[in-house]
C-alpha cells in the first residue's frame, strides 16, 4: 500500500512540475492520451471508493464526481462499470443494506433519487435494467418518479416491459386513498415521451390505467393531464 501512495504522490509531482513549466515558459502543451486516461481512470477509483462509503455525505460527492463526467462526456452508456457503481447508488438501503443495531443505517432515499437521475441522463441498455429494477424494488414515490421518469427520457419499450412497469405503479396509486401526485405526473409524462419516441402506445392497459388517473383522487392538473396523454397515444 505504501509503495502504492508512493508512486501516486511522485506522478502529481511530475504532472505538476510540468504544468509549471508550461505556465512559466508561456507555452500550453495539450495533455497526451495517457494523461486523459490517468485522470479519468483517478477520478473513477475516487468516486468508487466515495460511494463504497457508509455515510450519506460521500455517496453525494460520489453523485457529484459522476454529474460531472456525465457532463464532460466521459461515461457512455456502453461504460458499464461506472454504471454498475451509479446503479449501487440508486438502490443504496434496498439492495445493500447496512445494519447499525438492528435497524437499516444506510436507507438514504435522496441519495437513491439522485443516483437514479444520472441512469436516466447516461440511458442505454444497461442502465434501463437498473432503472426498472427501482421501479419494481423501491417503495419511496420520490425515487420511484425520478426513475419513472429516466425511463421515459430513454423511450426504449421494447415487448411494452417499460410501459407494463408504469402501468403496475399506477395501479396501486390508483388504488390508494391518497395517491403521490408527483409520481402519478411523472408516469404520465414518461408514457408521453415513450408514445413519442415509439410512434404511439396502442395496450389497452395503458389506456385503462390513465383512465382511472383522470378519474382518481389526484390533483386537478394530474387529472387534466391524463386525459391529454390518453388522446395523444395514438397520434404520439
Amino acid at each position: 500500500m505504501g509503495k502504492l501512495v508512493t508512486v501516486s504522490v511522485s506522478l502529481l509531482l511530475i504532472f505538476g512540475a510540468s504544468s509549471l513549466w508550461a505556465q512559466e515558459s508561456g507555452e500550453v502543451s495539450p495533455r497526451t492520451i495517457e494523461e486523459l486516461y490517468l485522470e479519468q481512470a483517478i477520478d473513477q477509483q475516487i468516486i468508487r471508493s466515495q460511494a463504497r462509503s457508509n455515510t450519506r455525505e460521500a455517496k453525494f460527492l460520489a453523485i457529484q464526481g459522476v454529474r460531472a463526467m456525465v457532463q464532460r462526456g466521459e461515461i457512455s452508456p456502453d461504460n458499464v462499470e461506472m454504471i454498475r457503481v451509479v446503479e449501487g447508488l440508486a438502490t443504496e438501503g434496498i439492495g445493500r443494506q447496512v445494519r447499525t443495531n438492528g435497524a437499516v443505517s444506510n436507507n438514504f432515499p435522496d441519495v437513491r433519487r439522485e443516483a437514479v437521475g444520472l441512469l436516466g441522463d447516461i440511458g442505454g441498455p444497461v442502465a434501463q435494467r437498473a432503472l426498472i429494477r427501482v421501479v419494481r424494488e423501491d417503495p419511496e414515490p420520490m425515487v420511484l418518479a425520478e426513475a419513472i421518469y429516466g425511463l421515459g427520457t430513454i423511450g426504449n419499450n421494447d415487448e411494452n416491459e417499460i410501459t407494463a412497469n408504469i402501468v403496475a405503479v399506477l395501479r396501486r396509486q390508483n388504488a390508494r386513498e391518497m395517491p403521490d401526485n408527483n409520481l402519478a405526473f411523472a408516469s404520465l409524462l414518461a408514457l408521453e415521451k415513450i408514445a413519442r419516441a415509439s410512434g404511439g402506445i396502442s395496450d389497452p392497459s395503458v389506456v385503462d390505467a390513465l383512465l382511472d388517473v383522470a378519474s382518481g383522487n389526484y390533483i386537478r392538473e394530474v387529472r387534466l393531464k391524463a386525459i391529454d396523454v390518453i388522446y395523444n397515444l395514438r397520434g404520439a
